[in-house]
């Protein structure tokens, strides 16, 4: 009986001993997440983003001391804003970003002069151009001032506000869509308008 004993209680001894000299799991303390907004460097990279493309046609009349003409005048522009300009400001508690967005630009107006197309042209004078000396000559250099004129006037028309209503359209919806996955909403001002817009 008491041999009994003696072995049960060195039993539960060695279990002891054991459990005390098994390595034990440490326990990690919980990482600490502070919330932070989203930067504006994601953007900032893209550096200069065309957002529209506009393709015009217009007619155009000229005029010489000896000639009228006519073209029927087709080019194109585009119209971009530099990401590299736009300021952030945050609130991480209503989780919103507000961007201030710079003007946008119109770069690279161009007359198309493939698919610009010759309309009219009549002499001025009351001979109706029988004496007129160097008409070639100097119709090509009334064709020259004119191409140079329509080269303004696309930049011009570039510049109206249905263009630059659109260009913002796809400027916003593309740096929204940046956003997208952040929880937050986006609104924007654009400089020189008080008009802003806000995109979930």
């Amino acid at each position: 009986m008491k041999l009994g004993a003696v072995v049960l209680c060195a039993a539960c001894i060695g279990l002891y001993l054991i459990f005390l000299l098994l390595p034990r799991k440490s326990v990690e303390p919980r990482p600490v997440i502070f919330a932070s907004a989203p930067t504006i460097e994601r953007i900032e990279a893209l550096g200069e983003l065309c957002v529209l493309r506009i393709r015009l046609s217009d007619m155009l009349e000229a005029e010489s001391p000896d000639y009228r003409a006519a073209w029927l005048i087709m080019g194109d522009a585009l119209i971009s804003i530099d990401l590299r300009q736009v300021s952030l400001s945050s609130d991480v508690h209503a989780k919103t970003l507000r961007m201030q967005m710079p003007p946008l630009q119109v770069i690279q107006p161009r007359v198309d002069h493939e698919r610009t197309r010759w309309w009219d042209t009549r002499s001025v004078r009351w001979h109706n151009g029988w004496f007129t000396s160097d008409k070639t000559g100097k119709s090509a250099r009334l064709t020259q001032a004119a191409m140079i004129e329509a080269q303004r006037m696309i930049e011009a028309v570039s510049r109206r506000s249905e263009f630059m209503d659109e260009a913002k359209i796809s400027a916003e919806a593309i740096v929204s869509a940046m956003y997208s996955g952040t929880g937050y909403t986006v609104s924007f001002q654009w400089s020189g308008s008080q008009k802003s817009s806000a995109r979930n």
